[in-house]
């Protein structure tokens, strides 16, 4: 018997069934609210939420990220290297992200569902509008673009970018590859005239980005609210999942998130429209910290930002309307409860208590343990014994540890061996059990080892063996920024101080802040893994 899959898209029939309202989804439909951006671990119920957006809502589209062919832009040799060069590129990709929003909603209004029924709403509008002064940018972008409105996503993002790489090459008064080796030339001469003239190159490069009309996209969304999504008693909603998987070069993807989110609030002018994105609430730290020096102020979004937190009587509920849809009481109809299940203390534990103590408070978490506990239990049990919580959590434990590794794999690279080596350590360890011995022996395994494993442990470890600048007090540094962020540790700042974790207070690990007062827990979720042995239920508290 399962209670679900772990992933909302294999979760349909459960996510449809037997969702849980805990406010949280009213504050993503309501128009009026600004929550847009919804954060949280994965498998904390980013999609879960979305996708009950697409079930309760009249009027909803969903754009794929895979589907926007953004690797495109990273493909481009020539916005490739005004990045490298350090050109501002910001608004071209805030016009990238205003001409795929203004599209898919206007598709979504008027559905388009050919070349001839957008012709057909084109030549509408523009008699209707070709006498009004305020909407004449609105036309010229709409006549410019009209032949596109129906083709796929990824054309129109691939078009807006070949425009714009001929737009520079225009300017500068060269291609790609010719700028290319000018600039390679320049670089080897490193002369005053040669600097010069990259500077030229740059300046030229930086005007034809300045050159975006973005005063174009003030008269455009007055166009859409005043004259599009005029019938203020309906609702649209436009939906960007999937923001948090690898599908276009790390660097380029935090300044097109940047980019998303300050189109987003200007697209708030549009009442009666809301765009509404996920995103795992580290990697929204990271595009802060990464961006925030160049004009990218975290605080104006604040307001945008709903933070996915879920209380251990919501995980019970969610459990419970689960354990309903397959296993209802068949003689009297009642409503059936988790006690009626799980009907054993775990040492002075109760059966739930201790399973959260074992979970980053998470829907994935609790109904990976629930379905292992049945699949351990002899088929037809009616309950869950105590020795059956404890022997499922074994198999659990092995899970959650697969999970971590896969989870981060696009971010870190290898994560088993380092995560193996947390059980050389106490279930609770100090900062000055980190000695370079501890490392030695993790980067003897990373780079010696029969396995092929690559990552930013491994390229640490290199570093350290070949003398170059990386030392073991940097690799200290990043393992427990690492295993804090991955939700594998937990911190104590001091004596007095609870234990954070990253799942339920700062996501990401302030490495300045840690000395050799700073106590580490090793979760609970991992301790049969890694064979350790102490009182989880300390831990989460």
């Amino acid at each position: 018997m399962s209670i679900g899959q772990m992933s909302a898209e294999q979760d349909q029939k459960f996510l449809a069934e037997c969702f849980i309202e805990t406010g949280q989804p009213e504050q993503v439909c309501d128009i009026d609210n600004p929550s847009a951006i919804v954060l949280g671990r994965t498998g904390s119920g980013k999609s879960a939420l979305l996708f009950h957006i697409d079930e309760t809502q009249d009027n909803v589209s969903r754009i794929d990220p895979e589907d926007l062919s953004l690797n495109f832009i990273s493909n481009s040799t020539i916005i490739r290297y005004f990045e490298d060069l350090g050109v501002d590129l910001n608004v071209f990709y805030q016009l990238l992200w205003r001409h795929v929003l203004v599209v898919e909603l206007l598709k979504l209004k008027k559905e388009f569902y050919d070349q001839e029924s957008a012709k057909k709403w084109f030549a509408g509008i523009y008699n209707t509008l070709n006498r009004n002064p305020k909407r004449q940018a609105a036309l010229e972008y709409l006549t410019r673009f009209s032949s596109q409105f129906w083709l796929d996503t990824e054309k129109r993002v691939k078009e807006v970018v070949s425009k714009i790489e001929s737009s520079m090459e225009d300017k500068i008064g060269m291609t790609a590859d010719a700028l290319r080796a000018k600039i390679e030339a320049a670089s080897v001469a490193s002369d005053k005239r040669s600097r010069e003239e990259t500077a030229e190159i740059i300046n030229k490069a930086q005007q034809v980005v300045n050159a975006v009309q973005i005063q174009e996209l003030s008269e455009l969304l007055s166009f859409l609210a005043e004259d599009i999504f005029d019938d203020k008693k309906a609702r649209y909603y436009l939906i960007i999942d999937d923001l948090d998987t690898g599908w276009v070069h790390d660097s380029l993807r935090f300044k097109l998130i940047r980019a998303l989110i300050e189109t987003l609030r200007k697209f708030r002018r549009v009442s009666n429209v809301k765009i509404v994105i996920s995103l795992r609430a580290d990697l929204l730290h990271t595009v802060m910290t990464r961006t925030e020096g160049r004009g990218f102020q975290s605080e104006k979004f604040e307001d945008m930002m709903l933070r996915l937190r879920w209380s251990a009587d919501d995980l019970k509920d969610l459990i419970e309307e689960r354990l309903n849809f397959v296993f209802k009481d068949q003689y009297t109809g009642r409503r059936v409860k988790f006690e009626d299940i799980f009907t054993s203390k775990i040492g002075d534990h109760e059966p739930l208590t201790y399973m959260l103590n074992r979970s980053l408070y998470r829907p994935r978490d609790v109904i990976s343990y629930v379905n292992q506990c049945f699949e351990e239990a002899e088929p037809g049990a009616s309950s869950i014994s105590a020795r059956l919580v404890r022997q499922a959590e074994a198999e659990y434990s092995n899970k959650r540890f697969r999970a971590i590794v896969e989870e981060w794999e696009g971010a870190f690279g290898d994560l088993e061996t380092v995560l193996e080596s947390l059980r050389h350590l106490d279930a609770r360890f100090a900062y000055t059990d980190l000695t370079d011995k501890f490392f030695e022996n993790i980067c003897i395994e990373l780079v010696a080892g029969d396995g092929v494993v690559s990552g930013k442990f491994v390229s640490i470890c290199n570093g350290i063996i070949n003398n170059e600048q990386p030392n073991y007090h940097h690799l200290r540094r990043t393992f427990v920024e690492v295993m804090y962020l991955v939700g594998a540790v937990g911190i104590k700042r001091s004596s007095g101080s609870k234990f954070e974790w990253s799942y339920k207070n700062d996501p990401v690990l302030n490495t300045a802040l840690v000395d050799s007062d700073t106590k580490f827990a090793i979760h609970p979720m991992l301790h049969r893994r890694l064979n350790l042995k102490g009182d989880g239920s300390t831990f989460n508290t």
